[in-house]
């Protein structure tokens, strides 16, 4: 049995054995401290959605993406340089307390919140965002993970023109409307002012566009009539896809209204009129350049009853003729006047119409010379040529017996 002293000591060493184990226990870190999952903890909203949430009905392309990271150390060690690193926002710069992009201190039991603004991209978009940091007291790195996404919906209009001219005040215009969005466009209307009246056909007899799938594509048509001058087409499509999404405070966005604009110039001539071709001037050419002319094919002949009859011109009568010896100058005698013959107008050439009959024009006579007066045209005397010889004969003759008849006396 152990005695009364001896107990007290046993009392004494049992109080001491558990007083050390308590203060081992103190200083010694405890599993939380350690580098597991429970010391460190990630949470992660997107447009307020956790997780994934902002998938569905997910965020408008082109919509602002906010994206909060709540980190918890549920330790009692502190922890060091804390960054964060989201594949779902490539490009977002992240933003801590105090502006910057890491948290350098998080004590025990504490947490801190990070954000990071970009723009929703079309697609579904996920990923597993990570906290990294450092606890210097195991000399370990900090790890915690959480998962990440959201969808970047809506549909999209996009709007071509192409203008063809059928004639001189007519032109058809031709409209391409495409939706490059990821969601389908309902109730599209196309306008354009200067269709006006005339009806746009969209297939099928319709005016109005058909709903258009992802990707999808309709083409309209419009045959316009207006005065010639030029023209500017302005085609307008409007649509909506019918379309909630989530904002970045979490709140609902009403469908967007859906447009697309484009343009096209043209011109309607109008009718031309038709000049007839002018005539070509004929070619001069100079001087002694006498070349041959192109041979021509011969023509055929004309039947005999087309061919015109000559019709001989009236003659007037010649005037008397003056007594023999004593012709004045410049008058025919008449056996000259009847060598000539008069001149008889040319038939027409064959092939082409009898033209009219013109009155008979008197032949026009050549210039006669000095010889002309006294020698005719077949080589005979005329009367003043016979006088003349006569007298050069007789002259000589009668200056002869003047020269004897004055030697006798």
């Amino acid at each position: 049995m152990i005695g009364p002293r001896k107990g007290k000591v046993t009392r004494w060493l049992l109080m001491g054995l558990l007083l050390g184990v308590v203060s081992w226990s103190a200083t010694e870190p405890s599993a939380a401290d350690g580098p597991s999952s429970d010391g460190l903890v990630l949470r992660v909203t997107v447009n307020t959605r956790p997780g994934l949430g902002a998938q569905h009905p997910g965020i408008r392309t082109g919509a602002s993406v906010l994206a909060s990271y709540r980190l918890v150390n549920r330790g009692s060690a502190d922890l060091h340089d804390l960054r964060i690193q989201d594949p779902v926002m490539p490009g977002a710069r992240v933003r801590c307390p105090g502006g910057r992009d890491e948290v350098p201190l998080l004590t025990g039991l504490r947490e801190v919140r990070c954000t990071a603004t970009g723009v929703a991209r079309p697609g579904a978009r996920a990923g597993v965002a990570r906290a990294v940091g450092w606890q210097p007291y195991l000399r370990a790195r900090v790890v915690a993970t959480a998962r990440s996404g959201y969808a970047g919906v809506g549909a999209a209009l996009a709007l071509r023109e192409e203008v063809r001219v059928l004639g001189p005040d007519r032109a058809r215009i031709r409209y391409t409307v495409t939706n490059t969005g990821n969601r389908s466009v309902r109730s599209a209307r196309l306008r354009d002012p200067v269709v006006r009246q005339d009806r746009t056909d969209c297939g099928g007899g319709r005016s109005d566009v058909p709903p258009l799938a992802p990707r999808g594509t309709a083409t309209c048509t419009a045959e316009v009539r207006r005065p010639p001058g030029s023209y500017v087409s302005r085609g307008h499509v409007e649509g909506t896809d019918r379309l909630r999404t989530i904002d970045a405070g979490g709140g609902w966005t009403p469908p967007r209204r859906l447009t697309a604009r484009a343009s096209a110039r043209f011109v309607l001539p109008g009718r031309v009129p038709r000049t007839p071709p002018r005539p070509t001037p004929p070619r001069r050419r100079p001087p002694g350049d006498a070349r041959t002319p192109p041979e021509q094919p011969p023509r055929k002949a004309a039947p005999v009853d087309a061919v015109p009859q000559a019709v001989a011109p009236i003659v007037p009568p010649p005037p008397p003729p003056p007594p023999p010896g004593l012709v004045a100058p410049g008058i025919p005698e008449p056996g000259e006047a009847e060598a000539r013959p008069h001149a008889v107008a040319p038939p027409p050439p064959v092939g082409r119409p009898p033209a009219r009959p013109q009155p008979p024009t008197p032949p026009e006579q050549p210039p006669r010379s000095l010889l002309s007066r006294f020698v005719r045209a077949d080589h005979t005397p005329t009367g003043l040529g016979v006088g003349t010889a006569l007298f050069l004969v007789l002259l000589p003759a009668a200056v002869a017996a003047a020269v004897l008849g004055s030697r006798r006396h």
